[in-house]
């Protein structure tokens, strides 16, 4: 039943070839991700006055790095400086302790009142899903009222005074906090 289902939607082209061959569903990842900005060429890695670097140890002995970069970028070439740069990705937060530090680290480090995280949120028909962009799973959220917002896709920013985080437009120019 299963293999009827998988061939029926991907003769509608709902379904990759890749995710026939494997056999397992694909994690749906925003056209955004991948599109420039035609004759834009992709932004140098921010320069070390640009950005602060800051460790935290973990428990179980795992260490976690972050970058706060002040350079605003949209969303998307966030992410890719992120991976280019630093060899990470836009943070993605776990738990009310992380997101404090690093509320508390942007506020004092940024000159602006959001950053982006590595958060995104796509509509599926009806259904709201939110993505962290390293693929963890999303246990942890810390929304600001009336967010997240019901567009068909939105980034996902940590406001530096409160904590909270709102549903942005990817296109908006904000600095970013890379995992690596």
């Amino acid at each position: 039943m299963k293999l009827v289902l998988v061939l029926a939607l991907a003769l509608l082209g709902a379904v990759s070839a890749r995710q026939l061959h494997e056999g397992t569903p694909e994690q749906e990842v925003p056209a955004e991700q991948g599109e420039e900005e035609p004759g834009e060429p992709e932004p140098p890695c921010p320069m070390e006055s640009e950005s602060f670097r800051m460790i935290v140890p973990g428990q179980g002995g795992h260490t976690c790095r972050y970058v706060f970069v002040n350079n605003c970028q949209p969303f998307w070439t966030a992410q890719r400086l992120c991976a280019r740069c630093y060899h990470g990705h836009l943070a993605s937060i776990h738990n009310y302790a992380t997101n404090q530090r690093l509320r508390c680290t942007a506020r004092a480090r940024t000159n602006r009142g959001q950053v982006w995280i590595g958060g995104y949120t796509s509509r599926w028909h009806r259904c709201l899903r939110s993505h962290w962009i390293d693929h963890s799973l999303w246990n942890y959220s810390n929304w600001a009222s009336g967010n997240p917002s019901h567009a068909s896709q939105m980034c996902v920013a940590l406001c530096t005074t409160g904590g909270r985080w709102r549903s942005v437009n990817c296109q908006a120019r904000l600095p970013f906090i890379c995992a690596y």
